[in-house]
């Protein structure tokens, strides 16, 4: 019987998929299988391979998203051959909807999501799109199920678990993925290593403003007791002067501006002032009264300046390195899996072919060689063969010998 047509559709799976390449991410699994899942619809591979075909046609419709959100994360391709040479294909097979899926990197939820994929959290695939054709089935194996018979497939989702519990990814690649979490290790240790930096830093300025703040106090309670010996002496009036003249000289001081290299009494300790930043020549610091470029305020900017250089240096020295081991471990890996694939059946049959040839010209040169040898030693007839015979012949038989061979 058939059932209601145009209900959207929703099936997810929790087979594994599998990384096909970490870097510019690229998985691999089933989307889809041909069995009842968890809201007991059954897709038929029928329905699949068409809905998969329609689905393919067009490159921009080729839709990967988040948990069914409405933010696009990849892209179905075709097909990828991965590092030992096996070749990964999206299409319809006897299993179900195999798919391939390159991961975008240029928007954050995209790279969260691979994160996600990389750190094992996001395993599932889920499909999304529009039952045409609905009919009720019921077996001894599933009991009473949907089937799907034709549907429409708007989109392929990566999720944490799916309802069809044979669609998940797998890694591939290990060793990419290692490299990955090794180097966002490396780069969390380097930034936690930055804040003990600057957390010593802070202290440091704290314990030197104390000591500051305790010199001040220190001087002051001389002055008291210097004030209070005064007082005593009968000076109460000139003390109060004197004072009045040092207060107001530390107002004017503190007011006025100082030059650069000027000595400044901070502490009891003379220190030179630093010379104020000029940004630019011909214009003074003052035209640019959107910016607070006080001595105080450049010597803090410049710090965090400071601190995001050695940062940015450490993480290229680190990419480079990670980069070189990386590429040192995938050229052992690929040495390896020639190697494994190599098959010497076919180049020993050849060689033996060869031997066999080269023993059969060596046989019939050496046959030519011996009869050749045995037609040049062969004497004419009456010539003695040993040293008897020749002692023994007579100049009569020479005679006859050479005429008859003239």
């Amino acid at each position: 019987m058939s059932g209601k047509t145009g209900v959207l559709l929703k099936a997810e799976t929790s087979a594994e998929f599998n990384i096909l390449k970490s870097d510019n991410l690229v998985i691999g699994g089933y989307a889809s299988i041909e069995i009842v899942d968890k809201q007991n619809d059954l897709i038929t591979l029928e329905a699949l391979e068409e809905a998969v075909k329609k689905y393919m046609e067009e490159e921009k419709y080729r839709n990967v998203m988040s948990n069914h959100s409405n933010v696009q994360v990849g892209e179905v391709i075709e097909k990828y051959r991965d590092s030992n040479g096996v070749l990964h294909k999206t299409g319809v097979d006897d299993v179900g909807f195999y798919v391939v899926i390159k991961m975008r990197d240029d928007i954050e939820k995209a790279k969260e999501i691979s994160r996600g994929i990389r750190k094992g959290t996001l395993r599932s695939f889920s499909i999304g799109g529009q039952a045409i054709s609905k009919r009720q089935r019921k077996s001894e194996e599933f009991g009473e199920y949907n089937e799907i018979e034709k549907l429409e497939l708007h989109e392929v989702t990566v999720c944490e678990k799916g309802i069809n519990p044979e669609a998940k990814f797998d890694i591939l690649k290990m060793e990419e993925k290692e490299m990955s979490e090794k180097l966002e290790k490396a780069l969390e240790e380097l930034n936690d290593l930055m804040k003990q930096v600057n957390s010593l830093r802070k202290e440091e300025e704290e314990e030197m403003e104390k000591g500051d703040m305790s010199e001040m106090m220190d001087t002051d309670e001389d002055e008291k007791m210097m004030s209070e010996e005064e007082k005593m002496g009968g000076e109460m009036k000139m003390a109060d002067e004197d004072d009045d003249m040092e207060e107001k000289a530390l107002d004017e001081d503190s007011t006025r501006d100082y030059e650069a290299g000027e000595e400044v009494v901070s502490g009891g300790n003379p220190t030179a002032t630093p010379a104020p930043l000029k940004v630019s020549k011909g214009l003074e610091n003052s035209d640019f009264s959107t910016l607070d470029l006080s001595v105080e305020n450049v010597e803090k900017a410049y710090e965090a300046f400071k601190a995001e250089k050695l940062e940015a240096m450490a993480y290229e020295s680190l990419n480079k390195e990670f980069s070189d081991r990386l590429e040192a471990e995938l050229s052992v890996k690929k040495s390896a899996a020639e190697r494994a694939e190599y098959d010497a059946r076919n180049d020993v049959a050849a060689l033996k072919e060869e031997f066999a040839e080269l023993r059969k010209s060596l046989s019939a040169e050496s046959d030519e060689i011996r009869k050749a040898k045995e037609v040049a030693f062969e004497l004419p007839e009456g010539i003695p063969t040993n040293l008897q015979e020749a002692a023994e012949i007579s100049w009569s038989d020479i005679h006859s010998i050479v005429e008859r061979y003239q």
